[in-house]
């Protein structure tokens, strides 16, 4: 039987793929799901990509163990290279998921195009069977069950026994042709009702359309997610973000894993599917369970049990036509008052009808008419249903190849990324009398802006009063409670150096007493004599004890 839809270049391309079991010998590719010998050879197929899998987390292991022992710091500018890179993969990783995206999308319009011709079918089916449970019934009930017996046993006007006779054999004889077509009938109807223990059509299709609603909608969300990973990877490589790189870390394993998988799963399928497409119409006539598919489409013309058994049904009432026209020309002879032509008129025009019916049946259960609906599906399945699930191997191939060298890229990234130190004010731990504090000049004592304090502060007195220069303490003009909370743009300034216009400089200048006193202002200074001899600066009892929220 020729096949409805000639194989294309990617069937025969995919047919083309060695076949072999586990002693690495080839073995018959024709499409047989119930041979254990050809589901190993699927099986040998799909474990090529899971060998892969194997291989790529190796590398990742040793990788990253070569990594953990490589303590060397980098330099910030060093990672633009990675960077770059990660973006540059990533974008490529996105195309690539897009390309799995669009196969997706062609292989359930290829199955949902088979799940429409194969309702069409099972409408036709159930339309035959249903319009000839009418024709039964109404041959049943409107000729077997007449009553002309009953008024052909009065006797007639014009006695004539032969007549007679004959009269009442035609009757039988269209009341027997007519059961005989009914009996017909009824095998279709039996072929046409589904049993318990058969597989049917209908079954078959709501099984398999309730795995599509599965997969679908799961193939989807999956790459999406990879998308999702991908754009977290560029954002986290742009703003140097250690912790959108570790989590595309972990993700991604996950991701590397589950696209080598569906690779296997993916090759195997595209396989299977490439040698289906070969011969279709070997596959499907060989499942005796299909019992529709096996009276409508496998059968050849002249064969089919529907069409037969209608045929059958159609000339049983051509005879029964026939004897009715016999009885209609003896019954006007022998019972002229009765009657009898309308009625037996009615009789004929039933026949007719009934005839006419049967002729559209068989028309509808012909082969050559369901072959447009088998057409349609092998073409959606073998042709837009393969090409999409071509594109879909691909794209899983290559996003696990990628995302594998992604994971490896950002694991060597964000190990040598440092954490951004936050902000401390590091003289509140700084020592007030460091070890190069004796020798220093007041110049060593520059503070940066934000960090200056009290102890600094009188270091610097110190330091300034030692050398036997004039100290002097810049105090804000605009303060706190009589006190600064400015005192982080404090700076240490020699004699020499004129304070910035800001500040107040207060100087207490007791050279014939070797004394020295820093004091908020002249006009609130108390002169107290320092502990040891005026070699140290001592603050005034007036001034307020500065405290650490002072200087924030």
């Amino acid at each position: 039987m020729d096949p409805p839809v000639p194989p294309g270049f990617l069937v025969e391309l995919l047919h083309s793929v060695p076949h072999i079991n586990i002693t690495l010998h080839r073995v018959n590719d024709t499409f047989n799901p119930n041979s254990s010998i050809y589901i190993e050879s699927l099986g040998i197929l799909a474990s090529i990509p899971a060998a892969l899998l194997i291989i790529s987390l190796v590398f990742l292991l040793l990788y990253l163990l070569t990594r953990c022992c490589d303590r060397k710091p980098r330099k910030p500018k060093s990672h633009g290279c990675q960077k770059c890179t990660l973006v540059f993969f990533a974008i490529v990783c996105c195309a690539a998921i897009g390309l799995g995206l669009y196969g997706n999308d062609d292989l359930h319009n290829g199955v949902l195009q088979i799940f429409g011709s194969g309702r069409k079918i099972e409408e036709l089916i159930l339309s035959v069977r249903n319009q000839t449970e009418m024709v039964k019934y109404n041959l049943k009930t409107k000729v077997v069950l007449s009553e002309l017996e009953a008024k052909f046993e009065k006797p007639p006007q014009m006695y004539n026994q032969t007549a007679q006779y004959l009269l009442q054999d035609t009757v039988k004889m269209v009341k027997d042709n007519t059961t005989m077509a009914i009996n017909a009938l009824e095998t279709v109807v039996y072929l046409t009702r589904p049993s318990h223990s058969e597989m049917t059509l209908n079954s078959l299709l709501n099984t398999y359309e309730f795995y599509e609603e599965l997969r679908w909608p799961a193939t989807l969300g999956f790459l999406t997610f990879l998308l999702l990973l991908c754009i977290i990877l560029v954002i986290g490589a742009t703003r140097s973000s250690r912790c959108a790189l570790i989590f595309f870390s972990v993700c991604g394993l996950l991701a590397v894993t589950v696209c080598w998988l569906l690779s296997g799963i993916y090759l195997a399928s595209a396989v299977a599917l490439g040698d289906f497409c070969m011969k279709p119409n070997d596959f499907i006539c060989s499942q005796q369970k299909l019992k529709d598919v096996q009276y409508t489409y496998c059968s050849s013309v002249g064969t089919n049990r529907y069409v037969l058994r209608l045929n059958e049904s159609k000339d049983y009432l051509d005879r029964a036509k026939e004897a009715l026209d016999i009885m209609n020309r003896i019954a006007i002879n022998l019972y002229p008052r009765f009657e009898m032509s309308s009625k037996i008129n009615r009789l004929s025009e039933e026949l007719d009808d009934s005839k006419r019916q049967l002729i559209a049946l068989s028309a509808r259960a012909d082969r050559r008419a369901v072959m447009e609906h088998y057409a349609n599906a092998t073409r959606g399945l073998c042709e837009g249903g393969l090409f999409g699930l071509t594109l879909m191997l691909l794209a899983s191939l290559v996003s696990a190849a990628i995302l594998s060298l992604l994971v490896c890229v950002d694991s060597h990234t964000w190990i040598y990324l440092t954490k951004k130190r936050p902000y401390e004010d590091k003289s509140e731990t700084a020592p007030l009398f460091p070890a190069g504090a004796a020798t220093a000049s007041p110049a060593s004592a520059q503070i940066t802006a934000g960090t200056m304090t009290v102890n600094r502060t009188l270091l610097h007195a110190q330091a300034a009063t030692s050398n036997g220069t004039t100290g002097g303490t810049l105090i804000p003009s605009s303060g706190r409670n009589g006190t600064t909370h400015g005192l982080r743009g404090l700076a240490s300034y020699s004699g020499d150096e004129s304070p910035p216009p800001d500040y107040n400089v207060v100087v207490h200048d007791n050279r014939a007493s070797g004394h020295h006193t820093l004091g908020r202002l002249p006009s609130q200074q108390s002169h107290l004599a320092g502990p040891n001899n005026g070699k140290y600066a001592t603050l005034s009892k007036q001034c307020k004890t500065l405290e650490s929220s002072d200087f924030y």
